[in-house]
């Protein structure tokens, strides 16, 4: 398929927070494409489709209907049904432009027992969980290509938020050193930092959309030397946000509203483990037990994906009132701790959660990207 050139503007709809049935619709505006000639240029066009769809990444059915908006065809979703700890949902789709068949890519952010995946940094270059995560992705991707791609130039359009904004950055990176920068055009949101490699500012076609608020996009640390591939775009300090939350949600916005109190959590987090080494190794006492913060982060991953038992809840309980007292504080700031305790396989409704949720993202897109 062709796409149609003359089309001027798209209609995306996007979810609002853990509740995908409600969703809002979008007006897209463009004059021919939504995609740059010149992808190492930000388009705030692309920017915006890219939000609509890795924020709805979440639903397969509303991911399929806003990429069949868009023009896309050959819709194949690979790991959606049962999740592994080491893989990750991912949305494939093509269309052809010229002499190129210009392949979108979403990454779904995280489900069940993938949550165990984000806590295992381990000790090469990249984020171990992530970049495991990005070789699953780039097999199923090269796949695609072998059997679309033929007698096509393939180019990519990269997108994810949250732990798919992670894969993604670490995916269109490779893209780039495999295809060329000229045939990758990656957007982020909400992404964790994934690599301490020293050579990521060359990587000019990737966006990273994010909000200093939002701690899941500061860590693991950069005290802890990690980064990401590409160009940081902060949404903070842009205007304010909340009306425009309240305007999506019908709800006030309970997120963090200044970056103090995500630096004082990463203060206290280096405190506890100073590098990399000191988060797997270094144990400190939680009741009656000593848990290093890797193995304390694996008591939030049982709680996330809905694995909490008895022992758990008594380590997480145990904790407020530990050395890790300080973490516990930040994490579960503007929640009731029953509910967190018994929430199961979701973010409950609290501080960190709406300060990372999509619809803070749409909010604050909104200011620095009006339509």
């Amino acid at each position: 398929m062709v796409i149609n050139k003359e089309k001027q503007g798209w209609y995306l709809r996007w979810p609002l927070g853990e509740t995908p049935h409600r969703t809002i619709l979008s007006h897209i505006h463009g004059e021919t494409d939504f995609l740059p000639r010149n992808s190492c240029v930000f388009h705030p066009t692309a920017a915006l489709t890219a939000a609509a769809l890795s924020m709805s990444a979440g639903d397969e059915k509303l991911l399929r209907d806003n990429l069949t908006e868009l023009d896309y065809h050959d819709i194949l979703t690979v790991a959606y049904a049962h999740t592994e700890r080491d893989k990750i949902g991912m949305c494939l789709a093509s269309r052809v432009r010229d002499d190129t068949l210009q392949i979108a890519v979403v990454l779904r952010g995280t489900e069940g027992d993938e949550w165990y995946s984000n806590f295992d940094l381990g000790y090469t270059a990249e984020h171990s969980g992530f970049a495991k995560a990005a070789d699953f992705a780039e097999l199923k991707l090269g796949d695609y290509v072998f059997t679309h791609a033929i007698g096509l130039q393939p180019s990519f359009f990269v997108t994810g938020y949250s732990r798919g904004g992670a894969v993604a950055n670490i995916l269109a990176k490779r893209l780039c050193d495999r295809y060329g920068l000229e045939r990758v055009c990656a957007y982020t949101f909400a992404s964790p930092n994934t690599t301490i490699s020293r050579r990521t500012n060359r990587y000019t076609c990737i966006f990273n959309l994010e909000r200093q608020e939002d701690f899941f996009t500061r860590v693991p640390p950069a005290g802890w030397g990690y980064t990401k591939y590409g160009k940081t775009i902060s949404l903070s300090d842009i205007g304010d946000m909340t009306a425009g939350y309240r305007a999506l949600t019908g709800e006030d916005y309970i997120g963090f509203t200044r970056q103090s109190a995500v630096n004082n959590f990463l203060c206290a987090l280096q405190t506890l483990a100073p590098n990399v080494h000191a988060y797997y190794e270094r144990r400190r006492q939680i009741g009656s037990r000593r848990l290093s913060l890797y193995e304390f982060m694996r008591v939030v991953a049982a709680m996330l994906s809905d694995h909490m038992d008895a022992d758990a809840a008594d380590i997480f309980l145990s904790a407020m009132v530990s050395e890790y007292a300080d973490l516990m504080s930040f994490l579960s700031s503007g929640a009731d701790l029953t509910e967190i305790i018994g929430s199961g396989a979701a973010i409950p409704k609290c501080s960190v959660a709406d300060s990372h949720s999509p619809a803070a993202y749409m909010a604050s897109l909104a200011v620095l990207l009006p339509q």
